[in-house]
């Protein structure tokens, strides 16, 4: 959290969050790894009184109410209020993302102050019941504690800020980088069915409730509510974007608007010399937004499915085993030691799947944008840092045999450990699969995998005092850990026993959505390596020589002479060359 100084006027100083109350003012961050789960508003009454802020937090409560969301709301001593939009579990947007539908939201809402939003780095908000800058503390506005609880963990709807920006007139933020061109293109083309003016939504993405009763009034009248929409563009915007999302395709709108239903959209676009046209760009430009911006429908199918299956090859297994351990001793009291856990987990999976045994020395080529997600969905350059380590590193099993060139990966080669030279590798073990870190580790955090898989592997109920000291974690990370697992519901306490819970890693990772962050990921990396590999061959092409014109090298005829009589050459060619002799 950080703390407020007085003198500065600013939140200067950070220190961790603590169970009691600070005596100062204190902002919490809004930004983990540059995500926000929760989008924080901040209503300022400095500008615009009191009065105004109430009339802006209750207009904005009305569109989160059309649109699906849920919303707590506190009230500083001198009248600001802040809007606390708890995101669908598992959602998360970036302050790229969510800044297109603020500044909407600011042109529409004067007391708005966008700023804590914007920015990754320093975004903090007060949260309900602290301290404010002016004495006395936030209080809740027209809910009680447990409800506000149970908006937070509950959350709202998935789609929530897309459909709030489809009513706003919206449509999203314009891609500059040709990584987000790919991804965009990619994302449309799984999502859109038919082409030219017979494209349309893909039925998994429509949405079935009826439009706002705003949207459908200047639909039919034409009459602009100026307090949603600054003008008519944004209105007819938003009326094309909510039939898009109803599955309507460009042949569908243009008929609408020769309907009476439609009266108020046909007198919008009216000034054009061409309205066809208009209507046709409109609704491209609603389609592209939607099919790139609405979130994956979140369907439970009833039953587990394997993350990424496992392998039982001994010599993979038995390395594994070795370098998990060597990894436990040499990070013992390393902030990495946890991540340094998870990729040497995603090489041993790697090599199952792709590698070579090279005179039983396993082998893979693999790159850190694939190790990233075998790893259970860690940052990329937490993986490239951690490889860079393993291999400087002396008696290291991982040894680096290739380096990579262009479009070819690093390769490597997992030797065996000092102690793993010494073992004998046990072909009739128990089937103990090679199995890549599942997601949901990023989500519970990656210190607790290997206290849960320690639980699953050990062959009867261990203390916590035992599995601490068999796993090398000190006593107070591992009670935390514990907690963590046990609120969860990974695993259980019975007589001072440890066990397995009821939950299982796929329930977490269908309750966070993901499925669609692993997907995600993958749909990115491919861009990645798509403009990758167009920069290779353009760096190619300007070190490859353009060829030469042909006419450099012909030979010019000053005298040109008469073509040979066709006879002549007729005579010559049946006597042949003449003797030499």
């Amino acid at each position: 959290m950080r703390l407020y100084d007085p003198t500065t006027r600013k939140y200067v100083s950070a220190g961790p969050l603590t169970v009691k109350r600070p005596a100062l003012p204190a902002a919490v961050p809004l930004f983990s790894r540059e995500r926000a789960c929760i989008v924080a508003l901040d209503f300022d009454t400095k500008h615009h009184g009191h009065a105004c802020v109430v009339a802006d937090v209750t207009r904005l409560l009305a569109w989160l109410t059309e649109c699906g969301g849920r919303a707590v709301v506190d009230q500083s001593t001198s009248g600001g209020r802040h809007v606390l939009i708890p995101l669908a579990p598992g959602r998360t947007v970036t302050a790229g993302e969510i800044r297109p539908l603020l500044r909407l939201l600011a042109a529409r809402l004067p007391t708005l102050d966008i700023t804590p939003m914007t920015n990754h780095k320093t975004g903090c908000i007060t949260v309900p019941g602290s301290q404010c800058k002016e004495g006395g503390y936030r209080t809740l506005v027209d809910l009680d504690p447990a409800t506000a609880a149970d908006i937070l963990t509950v959350g709202s709807d998935a789609g929530t800020l897309q459909r709030l920006e489809a009513l706003l007139g919206g449509t999203g933020r314009t891609v500059t980088s040709p990584i987000d061109t790919h991804i965009r293109a990619e994302t449309s083309t799984e999502r859109v069915l038919g082409s030219s003016d017979d494209a349309r939504l893909h039925p998994r993405f429509c949405r079935s409730a009826p439009p706002p009763r705003c949207v459908l009034d200047f639909a039919s009248t034409g009459r602009i509510d100026t307090r949603r929409w600054p003008s008519r563009s944004e209105a007819r915007q938003s009326v094309i974007t909510h039939a898009v999302l109803a599955g309507a395709s460009a042949t569908d709108i243009l008929t609408r608007v020769t309907e009476p239903a439609w009266a108020g959209v046909r007198a919008a676009y009216a000034r054009y010399a061409e309205p066809e046209r208009a209507i046709r760009r409109d609704t491209a430009r609603a389609l592209d937004w939607a099919a790139s911006t609405l979130p994956d429908p979140v369907r439970d199918t009833g039953h587990k499915q394997k993350h990424t299956g496992g392998t039982y090859d001994p010599v993979l297994r038995s390395w594994l085993t070795h370098a998990q351990t060597w990894v436990a001793s040499e990070f013992h009291h390393r902030r990495d030691r946890w991540t340094t856990h998870a990729v040497v987990q995603a090489l041993a999976w790697a090599a199952a799947v792709s590698g070579q045994i090279v005179e039983g020395v396993p082998t893979v080529g693999v790159g850190g944008r694939s190790l990233s997600i075998a790893a259970g969905m860690l940052p990329e350059s937490t993986v490239w840092s951690v490889l860079e380590r393993l291999r400087d590193m002396e008696g290291s099993p991982l040894l680096l045999i290739e380096r990579g060139v262009g479009q070819n990966p690093d390769r490597y080669a997992l030797v065996p450990t000092h102690a793993g030279r010494a073992a004998v590798v046990d072909t009739a073990a128990g089937p103990a699969e090679v199995e890549s870190v599942h997601p949901a580790w990023s989500v519970i955090g990656w210190r607790h995998r290997i206290l849960y898989d320690a639980v699953l592997a050990a062959a009867e109920p261990q203390t916590p005092d035992e599995l601490f000291t068999a796993i090398r974690m000190g006593r107070t990370s591992g009670y935390e850990a514990l907690l963590d697992l046990r609120v969860a519901g990974l695993l259980t306490i019975e007589n001072t026993h440890i066990g397995i819970g009821p939950v299982e890693l796929d329930d977490i990772g269908h309750r966070h959505g993901l499925t669609s962050a692993v997907r995600a990921r993958i749909v990115r990396h491919r861009a990645e390596r798509i403009v990758w590999r167009e920069w290779l061959a353009a760096r190619e092409e300007a070190r490859t020589p353009p060829e030469p014109d042909r006419s450099v090298f012909a030979v010019a005829d000053d005298h040109p002479a008469d073509l040979p009589d066709h006879d002549y050459i007729l005579a010559v060619m049946n006597t042949g060359p003449p003797d030499p002799f």
